[in-house]
């Protein structure tokens, strides 16, 4: 008898069949067990006593069914009001149900299925901005924030800088050490760039060995600081079979005026000092300014 209830327990613990089956077998037979205790009461026998209660506890039957199924099926309003705020909001609101039918089930399948779907998009739109090799932004998400923090400097009357450069004799690296040596190069030059910068400048990756950064409120002269501190750490470094010195870059340093430039012009401005400085010589940082800038149309 006991594992028979134990299994009944169980059953209706695990199953909404079974639950929402004794729900209706009760509710239909409130009217009958109601009209027997009222005859058995001795209450009146007649036909309209008789029928008014046969009416109030079908009445009641029905209320104690609907209020019965509200309850069994309230945690799939819960998963509903997820949903629609993940797809309204992208907030992941985590619900936890206790119950073991299929409900339940449901309702922490669901919301695990979100929490999962959550950290595989955040992963796949890291992935999409970032370059997985140096850590760094990717042109794509450079082009995003940069065209941002133009936007911010213009209203801010701040003025902003843009550095292009890539690593001197890049492709003779990997033709003469391997592409491995030239990818410990390239790690190299992310790690220097991030323990560099301050934390509200912007770094990307934009080509095979070239590079550029943001400088936010920042002027020509602190740029080209931060440039050739820059260029000086790299040409500091030893990777695997290449000597201190061996790995150099050239900077193109500009400081335009978000008033009137766009980020493209910006970076066109810039790269064309990174090409100064290569044709002069190498493992240096030219610069160039705004002409709107340099008659102070644009202040720090």
């Amino acid at each position: 008898m006991r594992l028979s209830m134990s299994t009944v327990r169980k059953t209706f613990s695990t199953s909404l069949t079974f639950k929402i089956f004794a729900v209706c077998f009760l509710a239909t037979h409130v009217p009958l067990v109601t009209l027997c205790v009222y005859l058995a009461a001795g209450f009146q026998s007649a036909a309209l006593p008789v029928l008014a209660t046969v009416l109030a506890a079908t009445l009641g039957g029905t209320v104690f069914c609907l209020a019965s199924l509200w309850v069994l099926i309230r945690p799939l309003r819960d998963v509903a009001a997820v949903i629609e705020t993940y797809r309204s909001t992208g907030a992941v609101k985590s619900i936890r149900s206790q119950r073991k039918d299929e409900v339940g089930v449901v309702a922490n399948g669901i919301s695990a299925l979100i929490t999962e779907l959550d950290a595989t998009l955040s992963q796949l739109r890291r992935q999409a901005t970032t370059d997985v090799l140096t850590g760094l932004g990717n042109r794509r998400w450079l082009k995003e924030i940069g065209s941002m923090e133009i936007s911010r400097a213009a209203r801010d009357r701040a003025p902003i800088s843009v550095v292009v450069f890539d690593l001197d004799h890049f492709k003779s690296i990997n033709d003469q050490f391997g592409h491995d040596v030239g990818d410990q190069v390239l790690m190299m030059a992310g790690a220097t760039i991030q323990h560099s910068l301050r934390p509200y400048d912007i770094a990307a990756r934009i080509g095979g060995e070239e590079f550029c950064l943001i400088l936010p409120r920042t002027g020509v002269d602190a740029a080209v600081t931060i440039a050739d501190r820059l260029r000086r750490q790299l040409e500091a470094k030893a990777v695997g079979p290449l000597p201190v010195g061996r790995v150099t870059a050239s900077f193109g340093v500009y400081c335009g005026d978000p008033t009137e430039e766009s980020l493209k012009t910006m970076m066109t401005a810039a790269d064309r000092k990174l090409y100064s400085a290569k044709n002069g010589g190498r493992n240096a940082v030219h610069w160039a300014v705004a002409r709107s800038a340099e008659q102070g149309a644009v202040r720090a």
